[in-house]
């Protein structure tokens, strides 16, 4: 069963009635820009064709109520729910969207079904479709009148309080994306810009065989390159006499010329305590997280996961430049330079996700690369049209699947 007719189903076997709305909320891959959003550096996004459904009506009592087809455990939760305390994961990703909306729906309580066709934790952005989904549906039931780009800030905020300090790539693209066009998205200052896929161009997805989840080890081993991050940025902000205030973040700095520079002069590794104390600010400004704690005294490779930020964040204008000239060989190459950089500076790829990506420019793909933060999860590659079959092929064969094409398509929407 597709999935908005199985959401539909879904709530009227548990709830017994009629869902008052549909949402569908989109999965995405990132065609090249990973770990830059956090940074305040641009990615280049688009949602696909596969998409969680939510099946969405009121309830009788203040809680929100929610059943999964992907998962046994129903959800029964108060309005004010604290994220942090909930065990279930995909439950704490509905408290988490309660939370941000600050009692906006106080009194009130909603019932909802979900079903999905995208992968769960493949690094595709299953959770995100959901926060995303379940806001535009409590949205449209309660009349709240959140605006989309209010409502992608809200998801983004969400999903942090949830654990992981995300940079918000996934919920833009996911609410803003329209059919047929990459998202170039950037953050400092805020911006966005649809860019047309050429005709001849097609991109294919396929799993590592590994699980890419947001909590656990990975969650720890993300916010390690959040805080890592900061601390380059801080340190080559002073090297380069410039202010930062707030939270610094490499965009504070990427567009200074001298900055790509320096990286070779940061300290291949340093705790943020060390760094703190030589900068002479409080340690909090690089280990304070939304939900999550981080041991300032942790030793990081700092140095490596500066140099691949910046070089990603040129890699992404270069990428722009190669769609708009019809170029998929410099996307290709582009491509693959990323992945080698977040196999050997970021260290978030693994070995199956190096022999998928290997397989699949093997078979004929221009590049390929792992897509999403990594540790396991999916890859993405570019083809001339026609080609997908046999880098499908391929993709089975080094890793067992699941690999299939994907489309850009458009965002989130009532249905």
């Amino acid at each position: 069963m597709e999935p908005a007719s199985a959401a539909r189903a879904a709530f009227r076997e548990h709830f017994g009635a009629e869902p008052a709305l549909l949402v569908r909320a989109p999965g995405r891959v990132n065609l090249i820009g990973e770990h830059t959003d956090y940074n305040g550096l641009p990615v280049l996004p688009f949602a696909i064709g596969r998409a969680t459904l939510l099946a969405v009506g009121p309830a009788d009592t203040p809680r929100l109520e929610a059943v999964s087809a992907g998962f046994p455990v129903p959800a029964s939760l108060p309005l004010d729910a604290d994220p942090a305390a909930i065990a279930e994961p995909w439950h704490r990703y509905l408290a988490a969207a309660l939370a941000v909306l600050d009692g906006r729906i106080a009194g009130r309580g909603a019932r909802v079904a979900i079903a999905s066709d995208l992968p769960p934790a493949s690094g595709l952005s299953s959770s995100s479709a959901l926060v995303v989904g379940l806001l535009l549906g409590l949205d449209a039931l309660f009349g709240l009148g959140i605006e989309p780009p209010a409502l992608v800030a809200l998801a983004a905020r969400a999903e942090r309080l949830a654990g992981a300090e995300t940079g918000g790539m996934d919920q833009q693209v996911i609410a803003l994306a329209r059919a047929g066009h990459l998202l170039r998205i950037d953050f400092l200052p805020p911006s966005t810009r649809h860019l047309p896929v050429p005709p001849d161009w097609a991109f294919v997805v396929a799993s590592s065989g590994q699980p890419a989840p947001k909590g656990g080890a990975a969650r720890a081993a993300y916010n390690e390159r959040v805080v890592a991050t900061r601390v380059s940025a801080a340190l080559i902000a002073d090297m380069l006499g410039a202010e930062v205030e707030g939270t610094p973040v490499l965009g504070n700095v990427a567009d200074i010329d001298a900055a790509p520079i320096l990286v070779d002069e940061l300290p291949a590794r340093v705790s943020p305590r060390k760094a703190a104390a030589s900068l002479g600010v409080p340690v909090e400004r690089f280990v304070t997280l939304s939900a999550d704690t981080f041991d300032p005294d942790a030793v990081l490779p700092v140095r490596a996961y500066a140099r691949h930020v910046l070089a990603e964040a040129e890699r992404v204008d270069l990428a722009c430049a190669a769609v708009e000239a019809a170029d998929l060989r410099a996307l290709g190459e582009l491509m693959l330079a990323s992945h080698a950089s977040l196999r050997d500076d970021y260290r978030c790829s693994t070995p199956a996700l190096d022999a998928l990506v290997a397989a699949m420019s093997k078979a004929g793909a221009a590049g390929a690369r792992l897509t999403g933060a990594g540790f396991g999860g999916f890859a993405i590659a570019a083809c001339e049209r026609g080609r997908e079959a046999a880098v499908i092929e391929a993709a089975v064969a080094a890793a067992g699947g699941p690999a299939f094409a994907v489309e850009p398509s458009a965002g989130a929407a009532l249905l």
